[in-house]
């Protein structure tokens, strides 16, 4: 319960936030230099899927702040909150990303021209295999948090439900925290 309250109240103040926060610094060919994670860190990114109109990104997983914040609910209950950033490689993209979230109007289609990314809060179950989508934003070309474009859907899928990339990149960053957490579960047996 604390980790979801956690988890929401990280998710609010990232989309809350009254001025433009910045939550993507730009790095090479418009691909994120770094990324904010879900304990207010900078952060190398890391990608965990791609196609040609795409690139899904996660904060990095490694730092001992992400371990500790996520570490009791995944030991207890198998959950981790995680940021996944969405790099859209063209206008394309962005709009059928609109359409599928039901922005399909003109005036959402024509801001494709200023978003470059888009951000995704979720919390991962690994044993009901679902993953819950607690909030998301759309991301500007300066990686700043569109405020107009923010959500708190809190929507459930199970990974069957998922579109092929989504699901490769939930398998994948999946996979990336289990390691995570099994090296640091064993740091933290071996210092007491």
């Amino acid at each position: 319960m604390r980790h979801t309250r956690l988890a929401i109240a990280l998710c609010a103040f990232f989309l809350t936030a009254t001025h433009a926060q910045q939550v993507v610094q730009r790095g090479a060919l418009g691909t994120p230099g770094a990324v904010m994670d879900e304990t207010q860190q900078w952060t190398a990114p890391f990608s965990v899927a791609a196609d040609k109109q795409l690139e899904i990104f996660i904060p990095d997983v490694s730092t001992n702040a992400w371990l500790q914040l996520n570490y009791a609910q995944y030991q207890s209950r198998g959950t981790y909150s995680l940021t996944f950033f969405t790099h859209y490689r063209n206008e394309e993209a962005c709009r059928r990303n609109q359409i599928l979230w039901g922005l399909g109007d003109a005036q959402h289609l024509n801001a494709c021209i200023d978003i470059s990314y888009r951000m995704h809060g979720a919390l991962i179950d690994t044993a009901a295999k679902s993953v819950t989508l607690q909030s998301a934003a759309m991301v500007d070309p300066d990686g700043n948090i569109l405020p107009d474009s923010t959500q708190q859907p809190n929507t459930f899928r199970t990974w069957d439900q998922l579109d092929p990339i989504t699901l490769t990149a939930i398998k994948k960053a999946n996979d990336i925290v289990a390691k995570q957490m099994a090296t640091y579960d064993r740091k933290i047996r071996n210092t007491h």
